[in-house]
């Protein structure tokens, strides 16, 4: 593809308010369930991983990533593998408080580096052997191999908070899309 092509896309390659726009309302009616969810409790419903998730329920089918066995499974997988090279390698550290120090060469940094690479192998074998492919579980091993929600209970509000997007969607979402029409007609 050239410049002049990149430039000016053909009408299919346009793009569609529409789709674009009710993809965006489908995202914000997630989150206002979820952060309503962690506002109301204090705990974490609502972290990073979560948005490629809902992206994905927005914008339409992708079999291999969407639906609630690879949504929830994915989650559920990368949650616990993340939970068990942080408790065997970086228990009690926390990556922004190992960055904050700015050592080079640190054990801190090391022992979670090695938490991550460790929950990103065994997340990716055991999402492959479960057939629960959902790329947006990666981030969430990562969350919580590096120490940001490595707690038992963290894991089991991912894993909640997961189920309740998908629910959501599936319940309240779909309705929406059919009465008012909003349902993307373009899955990307």
């Amino acid at each position: 593809m050239g410049l002049r092509e990149a430039l000016y896309p053909t009408t299919s390659e346009q793009i569609n308010l529409r789709d674009d726009l009710s993809a965006g309302t489908n995202v914000t009616l997630h989150f206002l369930l979820l952060g309503g969810l962690a506002w109301a409790s204090g705990q974490p419903f609502l972290f990073p991983s979560l948005g490629p998730s809902a992206y994905l329920l927005a914008t339409g089918d992708n079999p291999r990533a969407e639906g609630a066995y690879h949504v929830i499974g994915g989650h559920a997988v990368a949650a616990i593998c993340g939970l068990v090279a942080y408790l065997l390698l970086a228990d009690g550290l926390i990556v922004v408080d190992a960055f904050e120090q700015g050592e080079r060469f640190s054990t801190e940094v090391a022992r979670l580096v090695l938490s991550g690479v460790v929950a990103m192998v065994l997340t990716t074998v055991a999402m492959l052997w479960t057939n629960t492919n959902h790329p947006a579980a990666c981030a969430t091993t990562l969350i919580v191999a590096l120490g940001l929600m490595s707690t038992i209970l963290d894991a089991v509000i991912i894993v909640i908070a997961v189920a309740l997007l998908v629910w959501f969607h599936g319940v309240i979402v779909d309705r929406v899309q059919d009465i008012y029409g909003v349902e993307p007609n373009d899955p990307r």
